[in-house]
């Protein structure tokens, strides 16, 4: 029954057409402070939940201020159920903050947590991926695995970067999030090495929106099934015609022009 109450909740997070997903990442804060676009999250979602991506997620503390705008238009969420502070002493540990039960009891349709693959301690990372995957196979909740090799030459080398999403997919993630390896055809490479789905993790806001398009936009035609983003989505200047050029692309499969004549 929980692989029912599993396949049901992944549908949500999907678009019913285009069988992807763009994803409001919103779990910054106790990473990186609260920097510009999520001072106010309650704002923030407000505002974003009106164009309707296809899921949030976000810490349970931030859940608890927002949820009003989840149920008012119908949009699933998943909870973050880990974090690092980066003005700490491990910022380069990602320590669990939550469980699944608890991300089940606030209505989450799913969970998020991540994995820094090279620190000292990755093996307890690797450890609560494990747990926290045979926790979703309980509950019938899809875990989503944001795999980021840390601490080579080059983090975002394809080698890296497909090695460390299909760890997430042998320890039982459903759907990885990790870096964009630099083109279509190194990340074409990714999705062929990882059996489950592949999202684009967006990073810092880049300095010309049609940049961060034109990555997506690769993603997608190399087999990736859209984009868990943040900075790039509510640091622009108009996050919801962002949203709308974002979904263009990720859903109707439109080119990156098409999706510029959005943007104001």
């Amino acid at each position: 029954m929980s692989q029912i109450g599993k396949e049901v909740r992944l549908a949500k997070l999907l678009n019913h057409k285009s069988k992807n997903a763009i994803v409001a990442a919103m779990d910054h804060a106790a990473v990186l402070g609260p920097i510009a676009g999520i001072v106010d999250p309650r704002e923030t979602v407000k505002l974003l939940a009106k164009g309707k991506p296809d899921t949030f997620f976000m810490p349970n503390g931030v859940v608890k201020q927002v949820y009003p705008y989840f149920i008012e238009n119908q949009i699933p969420f998943m909870v973050s159920i880990d974090t690092c502070v980066e003005m700490g002493p491990e910022p380069d540990y990602f320590m669990l903050s939550d469980t699944v039960m608890h991300a089940m009891q606030l209505g989450a349709d799913g969970v998020s947590m991540h994995v820094l693959v090279g620190p000292e301690k990755t093996s307890d990372m690797l450890k609560g991926l494990t747990k926290v995957a045979e926790d979703c196979d309980n509950l019938g909740m899809p875990l989503m695995a944001i795999m980021y090799p840390r601490g080579f030459d080059d983090d975002h080398a394809v080698e890296h970067v497909k090695w460390a999403a299909r760890i997430g997919a042998e320890l039982g993630a459903d759907i990885v999030k990790t870096y964009y390896t630099g083109s279509k055809e190194s990340f074409a490479e990714v999705t062929a090495a990882c059996p489950i789905p592949v999202m684009l993790s967006g990073g810092e806001i880049t300095d010309n929106p049609a940049d961060f398009l034109q990555v997506l936009k690769n993603v997608i035609d190399a087999g990736g099934r859209g984009c868990a983003v943040g900075r790039n989505l509510w640091q622009y200047k108009d996050p919801l015609t962002m949203l709308e050029a974002m979904k263009l692309i990720v859903h109707e499969n439109g080119t990156v022009e098409q999706a510029m004549k959005l943007l104001k």
